[in-house]
C-alpha cells in the first residue's frame, strides 16, 4: 500500500472551544461541505482528495448519519435494507469524485427505501457500511439503511405493566400489541438516547453470538427459586423437552410436543406473562451486558446505538422461547448546534 500524502490536516488554529470533542464533527462537515462545493466552515481543517477503502466507510457512513438519521428518539419498530455498491479504487486509494458518487447512489437508495415506507411516523435511525470484498482496482460495499417507527408514548415499567412475551399486556391488566422484548427495546433506546447533537461512526452489530459471551441468556446466580423459568436467565429464557406424548410432523419434518411433563406444575401463562420487577430486572440485567460487552472491545469509544430485540422460538422437537439480540454500537461523536438532521431529498 502506498502510504496517501493527501492528508486531513488540523492547523494549531483550529477552534480551541472544541477540545478535540467535535474533531469528528469537522472532518465529516467538510467532507459534506466539499461535496456541495461550500466555503468551508473550518478551513484550518483540509479535506483529502483520496480516500483508502476505511475512509469511504467513515465518510459517507458519518454524512448519512450527520445529515439525515437521530437516534434521539424513541422507537417502537425498524425497517431494514442493505444494499451493495462498488467503488474504483487505484493505488489503494478512491479518488475524490467516485466518493461523490458513491456517496449519490447510497443516498438515492436510503431514499428510496424512506419513501417507500407508508408509515408516517417514521425517521432514519442509522446508516451502517461494510467492505465485503476488494480487488486492486474496485471495492464493494453494503449499506444498511435503518428506519424506525417512532414511539411518542413509551411507557416502560411502570405499575401496571405486566407484558405478555408473545404480545400485549397480562393480568391483571389488558392491553397494547407490543412483545415484552419490544417494550425492553424501547425503553433501551430511550434511556441510551443522546442529548445535544451527535452523530455516530464506525458502527458495530452485536448478535447473540456476540453478547451471549457476556452474559446473554446465561443463567442468573442470584435466582432466589432455581428452575422455576421466572428470571432464571440473564435475558428471558424458557425450554421444555417432552419424549413422551408426539403429534404428527409438520412440513418441517418437526414434531409438535402434547403435554409438557418436564415443566412441572408451573403455568406457562406465568412464565409468560412478565411482571413490573420481572421487566426491570432483564432492563438492568441487559444494560450490565451491554458495558461489559463495551468493555470488552477495541474501540474504547464504542456506545449504544440502537436495540433490537425480538422474541425467538420455537424450536423443531422442543418448546423454547429466548430474545434474540440484534444491538448496534457506535463511537457517538458530538456536532454542534446545526441544521442537522435534515429529510431525506426525495430520489431521482
Amino acid at each position: 500500500m502506498i502510504s496517501s500524502c493527501h492528508k486531513d490536516e488540523i492547523k494549531a488554529d483550529i477552534t480551541t472551544e472544541s477540545d478535540g470533542q467535535y474533531d469528528m464533527y469537522y472532518r465529516i462537515l467538510s467532507f459534506i461541505e466539499t461535496m456541495e462545493g461550500k466555503p468551508l466552515s473550518q478551513p484550518q481543517l483540509q479535506p483529502r482528495t483520496v480516500y483508502s477503502p476505511s475512509d469511504v466507510i467513515l465518510y459517507v457512513e458519518g454524512a448519512m448519519n450527520l445529515q439525515y438519521a437521530d437516534t434521539r428518539p424513541s422507537w417502537t419498530s425498524f425497517e431494514n435494507q442493505t444494499d451493495t455498491f462498488t467503488i474504483a479504487i487505484s493505488s489503494g486509494y478512491a479518488s475524490q469524485s467516485a466518493v461523490d458518487a458513491l456517496f449519490d447512489e447510497v443516498r438515492d437508495s436510503a431514499s428510496n427505501h424512506f419513501y417507500s415506507i407508508t408509515e408516517p411516523d417514521k425517521f432514519p435511525a442509522l446508516y451502517d457500511g461494510a467492505i465485503i470484498a476488494f480487488s486492486s482496482t474496485q471495492v464493494t460495499l453494503t449499506f444498511l439503511s435503518k428506519v424506525g417507527t417512532i414511539s411518542r408514548d413509551p411507557t416502560p415499567f411502570g405499575s401496571t405493566d405486566y407484558w405478555d412475551v408473545q404480545g400485549g399486556k397480562c393480568s391483571p391488566y389488558s392491553g397494547g400489541t407490543l412483545e415484552a422484548s419490544e417494550v425492553i427495546a424501547n425503553a433501551l433506546n430511550d434511556y441510551y438516547a443522546p442529548y445535544g447533537c451527535t452523530f455516530y461512526s464506525n458502527v458495530e452489530t452485536a448478535y447473540y453470538s456476540d453478547l451471549y459471551t457476556y452474559g446473554w441468556g446465561n443463567l442468573n446466580s442470584s435466582d432466589p427459586t432455581p428452575s422455576d423459568f421466572i428470571i432464571d436467565y440473564r435475558t428471558y429464557e424458557f425450554y421444555c423437552w417432552d419424549y413422551q406424548s408426539w403429534g404428527d410432523p409438520d412440513i418441517y419434518g418437526c414434531y409438535e410436543a402434547i403435554g409438557f411433563p418436564d415443566c412441572g406444575d408451573f403455568d406457562m401463562s406465568d412464565i409468560r406473562c412478565l411482571e413490573p420487577w420481572e421487566m426491570n430486572y432483564y432492563f438492568e440485567s441487559i444494560t450490565e451486558i451491554y458495558e461489559d460487552y463495551l468493555a470488552g472491545q477495541p474501540n474504547p469509544y464504542l456506545t449504544h446505538a440502537v436495540s433490537t430485540i425480538t422474541l425467538n422460538g420455537p424450536l423443531c422437537l422442543q418448546v423454547q422461547e429466548g430474545w434474540d439480540p440484534i444491538i448496534h454500537f457506535g463511537q457517538r461523536n458530538s456536532c454542534l448546534a446545526s441544521i442537522f438532521p435534515t429529510t431525506l431529498p426525495p430520489c431521482c
